[in-house]
């Protein structure tokens, strides 16, 4: 229950003692912050939708009235006679007549500078530097509900319409870009310590952010090329050849990283026949089994993307061109490997 400590009407009236001089729904009601505040979520239970942070600005409202405020509306929400005295009774301790001096202005209610988050992660809030160019009602109640620990922000909200990015949304905008990172976090940009895995059981990928601090910083993939939400990326074979994902750096050529599929891709224990790394072509003779662990002393670029594309089906396949020392007849010509010719060694049941 909220607890709010009224002044006599004598000490409200010292013009001394800064506050805030209100002249409707009537004149002379000199409102002091410090008089209603109670340690906590204080400001939460006017700032959620009975008053505007803004001071004031309530009496631009055409029902700011003393009915409205009998009814249980603005002050009256607390001053029923039950949270607080009732508005309809002892007047005077609000009312203090025509001719009473506007009191000094009042310290602002919020702290100047608010941490968010902990640790390195941690952002200093200045609300001086954000009332130059914005109001209170700007960002509260619609982004950041009033009052300490109530406002979480995760690396997800990043480059959304919620909290901060609702204004620093990127270049051109009101406000400088949410991924020019050291303006917010001066202590050192966040990264995550946690290895990331991109793809499921042996074929797995491990990420790791300590490896890819570019001099560019979080920009430089977020979230053009990956989202800051986990799982949300998906990387296909034709991705290596489209420079996407990332192979936006880690490209065959003209990459600004290393193109190696073992630097990635762990090695694996040898496939069984029939196994999953086994690939099955049926052809009008016989079946051909194409066991990748039998050509594991070659590098996966000597027949990706070319010869063969990366995706399984992709690539056509007939003898003639085999002969004629196309596909797999670039290396079956009877110097690299055995020849083309002789079918047994492939085509079996």
């Amino acid at each position: 229950m909220l607890l709010i400590a009224c002044t006599t009407a004598a000490a409200a009236a010292d013009p001394a003692i800064p506050g805030i001089l209100y002249t409707q729904p009537l004149e002379s009601v000199i409102f002091r912050h410090q008089d209603h505040a109670q340690k906590g979520s204080a400001c939460v239970v006017c700032h959620s939708g009975l008053f505007e942070m803004e001071a004031l600005h309530v009496q631009k409202n055409k029902d700011y009235t003393m009915d409205s405020l009998y009814k249980g509306k603005y002050c009256g929400a607390c001053h029923n006679g039950k949270k607080a005295f009732a508005a309809d009774t002892q007047c005077a301790r609000c009312h203090l007549g025509s001719g009473v001096p506007a009191p000094p202005k009042e310290a602002p209610p919020y702290k100047k500078s608010v941490a968010l988050g902990k640790g390195e992660q941690s952002v200093t809030f200045q609300h001086e530097a954000h009332a130059k160019k914005s109001t209170c009602r700007g960002c509260h109640p619609s982004l950041f509900k009033p009052g300490e620990g109530t406002t979480r922000v995760r690396m997800a909200d990043h480059g959304g319409n919620r909290f901060c990015f609702a204004c620093h949304k990127g270049p051109g905008k009101d406000a400088f870009s949410w991924s020019d990172c050291s303006r917010c976090h001066r202590k050192s940009i966040p990264v995550p310590r946690e290895t990331i895995s991109f793809g499921p059981g042996t074929k797995a990928v491990l990420f790791r952010h300590e490896g890819h601090r570019l001099k560019g910083g979080c920009k430089v993939c977020h979230p053009q090329r990956f989202t800051y939400r986990k799982g949300t990326a998906k990387i296909d074979f034709d991705d290596h050849l489209n420079r996407k994902a990332c192979f936006a750096c880690h490209a065959k050529k003209n990459g600004s990283a290393f193109y190696d599929c073992n630097r990635c891709h762990p090695d694996k224990p040898a496939a069984k026949p029939g196994g999953p790394d086994t690939l099955k072509y049926q052809t009008p003779w016989k079946n051909v089994y194409f066991h990748h662990e039998s050509h594991g002393g070659f590098s996966c670029p000597v027949c990706h993307p070319a010869p063969f594309a990366m995706k399984k089906g992709k690539t056509k396949m007939v003898m003639s061109d085999m002969l004629r020392g196309k596909t797999c007849g670039v290396c079956h010509n009877g110097t690299k490997a055995f020849s083309a010719k002789e079918c047994a060694r492939c085509h079996k049941k």
